[in-house]
């Protein structure tokens, strides 16, 4: 399962999960370089690594949805 990171607050990170549910997170356990918007993905000894792939994979989905917005 992917979590994006929705906010930041002090050294706990606030993360909305692919199923809508909220997880906590202490930075400590964030692997790699991250902010608000960083999509993270569970390791097997209970860390999260930063995914860029999905992320981009993400970003890319929705600047060609608000595009089409604008479409005629």
């Amino acid at each position: 399962m992917f979590y994006s990171i929705d906010r930041i607050v002090e050294e706990v990170a606030y993360c909305i999960g692919d199923d809508e549910e909220i997880l906590l997170l202490s930075t400590d356990q964030i692997i790699g370089s991250y902010s608000e918007g960083s999509i993270l993905r569970e390791t097997d000894d209970g860390y999260y690594t930063v995914d860029m792939d999905e992320e981009h994979r993400r970003r890319s989905e929705n600047y060609a949805f608000a595009e089409s917005l604008f479409d005629e």
